[in-house]
């Protein structure tokens, strides 16, 4: 999809919001979709990466998609109020008058779940039939610490979907201690697995590349990567570490005083097509993070053919099979984290042999080919 189709506050694909759903033309034979998520070029990470692929080909072959954007992390209080209260507004007029078959919200946690409930019970108010995805991976960190009236109003708005896509088992498993009687659908994260046909052999290097992607400061782990390293710094190791992602920039004062930034490289956020050579350069993968549904950077990885070092959380176990195709390891344990990295970087064979597991995953599980299938006969069933 084209930049060009994407305005401040609404995407709209093909046709005008307000076309009768009685008009006679090829795409108004398409059920409309009416979709509800987080800004596509103002906010970062997978969750925005799979909705820009939902909305292209193929299932726009089968569904007439029409998105409103209601969040948008790199804009300021003011204008992320003022977006999210044009949401509402715009939102209302497309159930109002494009007469969308379903309403579709995405949902993550924190402010963005009270936010997308509200879309939830207007389009319940209108007479519509919803399905949330719930992205989230810390549900079990956040709920608990809500108000009686806040997880009232989050339970009810989840109850109120006729359907709920859990991106793991785990995932779904933490909705169902939230909302028993709730319908869920497990539909696992995915990627075009074919990104990452690399063409070209890795160049044999003197060192080992370690990779990290993520946002800095969302739980992802990497001062507990970098606690690892300092234990790995007398070790003899010829590592080159790449942090990529918001905020990686401000990581490098931490190093300085810690004195291991000469191997570190500090690259900040990235599009998916400059993060592709990264991959390719890699040869171990690194996410200590404490909270994930489906990491999307762990499946870029193994599709990367590389061996991956997580943490025990979420849905990474369904990813990662330890001594098989990586490591887990428990949240916050340095040590450990430094032991397989270690034991990685030093063992080539076993990096191949973990990685080339990997691969094979990624592409057999969680291919964008088999999700769109999936997708697709969710939502035909939901209309």
């Amino acid at each position: 999809m084209s930049k060009s189709h994407f305005q401040s506050n609404s995407v709209e694909l093909k046709i005008p919001a307000i076309l009768p759903e009685t008009t006679q033309n090829a795409a108004a034979a398409k059920p409309r979709i009416l979709m509800v998520g987080m800004h596509l070029t103002k906010t970062r990470g997978g969750i925005t990466t799979l909705i820009s692929e939902i909305l292209k080909l193929p299932l726009k072959n089968h569904f007439e998609f029409i998105y409103v954007e209601s969040q948008a992390e790199d804009f300021g209080r003011f204008r992320k109020a003022f977006l999210a209260l044009t949401a509402i507004f715009s939102f209302l007029w497309k159930c109002l008058f494009a007469r969308p078959k379903l309403v579709y919200v995405h949902l993550g946690s924190n402010a963005s779940l009270y936010r997308e409930a509200v879309f939830i019970f207007l389009a319940k108010l209108l007479r519509k039939r919803v399905i949330g995805h719930f992205h989230a991976g810390d549900v079990e960190n956040y709920y608990p610490f809500q108000s009686k009236i806040g997880q009232k109003l989050i339970r009810s708005g989840l109850n109120l979907c006729d359907g709920l896509i859990a991106v793991s088992n785990e995932s779904a498993r933490q909705l169902r201690e939230i909302t028993p009687n709730a319908k869920i659908s497990i539909i696992p994260n995915a990627i075009d697995v074919t990104d990452f046909d690399f063409k070209t052999e890795k160049k044999s290097e003197n060192f080992v590349r370690l990779l990290f992607v993520g946002a800095i400061g969302k739980l992802k782990g990497e001062r507990d990567l970098i606690k690892a390293l300092t234990i790995l710094r007398d070790k003899n190791l010829n590592l080159k570490v790449s942090f990529l992602g918001y905020g990686a920039e401000s990581l490098k004062s931490y190093c300085d005083e810690l004195k291991i930034t000469d191997f570190i490289e500090f690259l900040g956020a990235v599009s998916l097509k400059e993060r592709l050579g990264f991959f390719e350069k890699a040869d171990i993968f690194v996410l200590p993070t404490y909270a994930e549904a489906m990491p999307m950077s762990v499946i870029e990885a193994m599709a990367a053919g590389l061996p991956v070092i997580s943490t025990n959380v979420g849905g990474i176990p369904e990813l990662v099979e330890d001594g098989e195709n990586g490591f887990l390891f428990e949240c916050g344990d340095v040590s450990v984290l430094a032991e397989k990295i270690l034991l990685l970087a030093e063992d080539k064979n076993l990096r191949q042999k973990f990685g080339k597991k990997a691969r094979e995953k990624a592409r057999k599980e969680f291919d964008f080919n088999q999700y769109t299938e999936k997708l697709r006969d969710f939502l035909s069933e939901k209309i």
